[in-house]
């Protein structure tokens, strides 16, 4: 069986050409498959920027707390280096 030049050219070709297309608009570098894990990753990202800004927001307060109140840091600082002044009873337990 022959295919006629009229079929190839008006039927075949744009067929595969439609195909072709579709299979780059899913598969391709910018098609919906790449999108979609970009997509996710922009999440995770958004997240844990969100998570650091939260940490970043709780360390500026430690901060301004330790400039205003030296109470505050001397016991920060003792909690921290396990420091005490003279006389002072250091307890450490262990977990």
């Amino acid at each position: 069986m022959r295919l006629s030049p009229r079929l190839l050219l008006f039927t075949i070709v744009p067929a595969s050409v439609l195909v072709f297309a579709a299979a780059i608009a899913v598969w391709g570098d910018n098609g919906l498959l790449v999108r979609h894990q970009l997509r996710e990753s922009l999440a995770s990202s958004q997240a844990d920027l969100a998570d650091l800004d939260a940490e970043n927001r709780q360390l500026l307060r430690e901060m301004r707390t330790m400039r205003q109140d030296p109470v505050v840091l001397e016991r920060m600082v003792a909690d921290e280096l396990k420091w005490g002044r003279e006389g002072d009873v250091i307890v450490q337990f262990d977990e």
